[in-house]
């Protein structure tokens, strides 16, 4: 029962009453704890960093092979700003996710380090069509010739259904012409 209360005041844009639930909660289970990681990954604040770090302490181990909790233990810490810890917990994982990339990605992007998350795209050998945006995201954020050369290169790997998701080339667009080639910008729009 309490699973669907968090899940509704998420859904609700209500993170403080998900929190305080999962406070009174004795027994959480992974699902409890990743919604309540995704509530503090919402706030965004030093408070929500604190519950995070506290809540890591205290969560079983044994979670710590779940890789959508770690997804979200990532993003909770990277939004909230501690890159370090979230750093030191996605080096520490064995098992590293196409989502956790793109948690650890979109952090870097977000603590205006584009060009980590450039190199952590460059880390993935089959990058999903998320990487991708994010990756776009991050060679526009840096706004160079460098970054240009990389999003032109990835274009040519990149497989032909990718072409279909309106947000990717949306996110490709803008790479191209914040790197300064509307040019290209223009002829990937017109298609």
């Amino acid at each position: 029962m309490e699973l669907f209360f968090c899940l509704g005041y998420l859904e609700n844009n209500d993170p403080e009453k998900a929190i305080e639930l999962f406070k009174q909660i004795t027994d959480p289970s992974e699902v409890v704890f990743n919604l309540y990681f995704n509530a503090c990954a919402s706030l965004g604040t030093s408070e929500a960093l604190d519950l995070t770090k506290k809540t890591l302490e205290k969560m079983p181990k044994t979670f710590y092979s779940n890789s959508y909790i770690l997804c979200s233990v990532l993003d909770a810490l990277m939004k909230c700003g501690d890159v370090k810890y979230a750093e030191s917990i996605y080096n520490s994982s064995t098992n590293k996710t196409l989502p956790m990339y793109g948690a650890m990605m979109k952090g870097y992007i977000k603590n205006n380090s584009p060009g980590k998350a450039i190199h952590l795209f460059k880390q993935i050998e089959k990058p999903s069509e998320v990487n991708l945006i994010v990756f776009f995201n991050a060679c526009a954020q840096l706004r160079t010739q460098e970054a240009l050369s990389l999003v032109k290169q990835t274009v040519k790997k990149m497989p032909k259904s990718y072409y279909l998701n309106s947000r990717l080339l949306t996110s490709l667009l803008d790479a191209l012409i914040k790197c300064g080639d509307s040019s290209s910008g223009e002829i990937l729009f017109q298609k």
